[in-house]
């Protein structure tokens, strides 16, 4: 359970900083963290949110963290999350945001935009022209879309409802499909072959990975990157052995480590680019103090597709 409770500010140590935290958003990954099935290894009890902005108020040692004294910065959490008023973070985890930058903005600037350009780039980079986006109507699912547009991947857009696919429809997207359609298994195969598609990335998991595996031309690939559905992943063996597929995970932090420093710095800077106005973008439904956590929460899980919950 959620609670508020009053620990002493944390000191940084060598290459660390002291950010007060202004915003740390609310999503699908914190929600598994706070039910401990994510992946960080935290020991409970913990603070939540792994990415966030403040104000860097204290610097340990090295260059690094001495340049962020005193900057608005946007950061990723390290051993313990953002869910606070002070953290502590490695200064290789913060970026510096300009002051044409909200520090709203800025709190959402990492994990979804990163994905985003991972995931399109693997795409692209196995010579695919096409992909299925699961949970298309949030605000990933509009990365990815907006991303595909750049790199010249055509993006299926799947959603759940069909309410979601309409609203979809009408902001100007295409290949739009709900899975609560009744032949909606008949129309991703369809569109699958008509654009040759042999990639997915699928953020729920359960029976819609054998669904998508269904669609996929031969030697197609799956990355599983969330678990919506809370469900382990189902699919006939048949589908697997006979159509070539292969289905991996994608975890971005993984996908990170194996980027040279150079690389990173690149996609880094790309996203704070794009925070103007660009594909990076978050709409936010709602903001709540600390105090109200719980509220937040439920807020959040109740309505995915319509904003942020910072």
């Amino acid at each position: 359970a959620l609670r508020i409770e009053k620990r002493p500010v944390p000191r940084p140590g060598p290459g660390e900083v002291l950010v007060r935290i202004v915003a740390s958003p609310i999503s699908p990954s914190a929600l598994m963290t706070v039910q401990g099935e994510y992946g960080i290894g935290w020991p409970f009890p913990l603070v939540p949110g792994l990415e966030g902005s403040g104000r860097v108020v204290a610097a340990g040692g090295g260059f690094l963290a001495q340049r962020l004294q005193g900057r608005p910065v946007a950061c990723v959490a390290d051993r313990q999350g953002l869910w606070a008023e002070y953290a502590v973070t490695k200064a290789a985890r913060c970026v510096p945001l300009p002051a044409d930058v909200s520090l709203a903005q800025g709190a959402m600037s990492f994990v979804n935009p990163l994905t985003a350009i991972a995931l399109v780039r693997t795409a692209r980079r196995a010579g695919h022209w096409a992909a299925i986006s699961t949970a298309a109507g949030g605000a990933l699912g509009r990365m990815i879309r907006e991303r595909g547009k750049q790199e010249g991947l055509k993006i299926i857009n799947v959603v759940r409802r069909a309410e979601q696919a309409e609203a979809l429809r009408a902001e100007g997207a295409g290949h739009v499909l709900s899975t609560d359609a009744i032949d909606f298994d008949a129309a991703l195969l369809e569109t699958c072959r008509s654009l040759r598609c042999r990639m997915a990335f699928d953020a729920v998991g359960g029976a819609l990975t054998g669904r998508l595996a269904e669609a996929l031309g031969r030697s197609g690939e799956i990355l599983v990157y969330g678990a919506l559905d809370l469900k382990a992943v189902k699919l006939h063996p048949g589908t697997m052995i006979f159509k070539g597929l292969t289905i991996r995970g994608f975890w971005l932090s993984q996908w990170l480590t194996k980027r040279s420093f150079p690389e990173q710095l690149l996609m880094t800077r790309q996203v704070i680019t794009s925070l103007r106005g660009g594909f990076a973008e978050s709409r936010v439904a709602s903001v709540h103090d600390l105090s109200e956590g719980p509220t937040a929460l439920a807020r959040y899980a109740s309505a995915m597709s319509s904003g942020k919950v910072l």
